[in-house]
């Protein structure tokens, strides 16, 4: 593949690749994306199968491949665990030091 058309790719990659608000800023995968469009505009590299993993990746693929049972994603012990999850790392790099505290405390003292 030309340098040209693999910068295109990785540069397309990296501005469709979702941000993990979750993860520090230096171990985002938008960083390697940036090192490899870097590498690839100096020294182009024939290998496309990283792009296509990461094409892959990004259009989740595999998810649409192999689905997940729904009993999987719904355990009959705890049905809303995953909706759960779900809300909770949405809700936390927004959390104050206050909201994390309070959280905890009512995770430790439940009432029902």
């Amino acid at each position: 593949m030309a340098a040209k058309q693999l910068s295109n790719h990785y540069l397309r990659l990296l501005n469709r690749w979702p941000v993990d608000r979750l993860r520090p800023a230096d171990r985002h995968f938008q960083k390697l994306l940036q090192t490899r469009l870097e590498q690839s505009k100096t020294s182009p590299n024939t290998d496309t199968h990283e792009v296509n993993a990461a094409y892959l990746l990004l259009d989740n693929t595999f998810t649409k491949q192999f689905p997940l049972p729904k009993a999987m994603m719904n355990p009959a012990s705890a049905p809303d665990m995953y909706i759960n999850l779900a809300k909770e790392l949405e809700e936390a790099p927004d959390r104050t030091w206050w909201g994390n505290f309070s959280k905890r405390m009512k995770n430790m003292i439940r009432m029902k």
